[in-house]
């Protein structure tokens, strides 16, 4: 019969702690040295801002990516570097796939599974929480716009 899908197989949920690691490695290898969060960025992230710290993996529990955001009043490095929990802004820092994994349609799956996690934190919907962010905010390489638009974002400027 036909093949499986790698994505019929990939699964999400929160990073826990000892997930942390095998995240820093990705993210090490995922961005330029001055873009990478440190292993201490995303300990903070996970303890601070765990809703908004999800991954997705794999059969036998392999963790194929993960995308990590926290909320800010303002979209500055200052204001994106810590976790306001009433934040009306939701940054989102990293999306990462591994290596091994990228150009199956992960990143895409993971961003609208993300994106659906994230619904009830926000006041775009209705019946939400009362201090849910209002937008979702991020920075892109111009290589990967199209990704994003396609995800639904809108590019706000060069």
């Amino acid at each position: 019969g036909p093949s499986k899908h790698i994505l019929d197989s990939v699964t999400y949920r929160p990073v826990a702690p000892d997930d942390i690691p095998k995240c820093y490695k990705m993210e090490a290898v995922s961005y330029p040295e001055d873009e990478a969060a440190s292993l201490d960025g995303l300990k903070y992230r996970q303890q601070f801002a765990g809703d908004y710290f999800w991954l997705a993996k794999t059969e036998g529990d392999i963790i194929v990516g993960y995308i990590c955001a926290t909320r800010c009043n303002e979209f500055t490095e200052e204001s994106m570097s810590t976790h306001d929990p009433t934040g009306s802004i939701l940054a989102i820092h990293s999306v990462v796939v591994d290596s091994p994994y990228r150009r199956q349609g992960i990143a895409s799956a993971m961003m609208q599974n993300y994106l659906t996690q994230m619904l009830p934190h926000s006041n775009l919907v209705a019946n939400t929480e009362k201090n849910g962010f209002h937008r979702i905010l991020l920075l892109a390489k111009s290589n990967l716009l199209s990704f994003y638009v396609d995800t639904g974002f809108m590019v706000l400027r060069p």
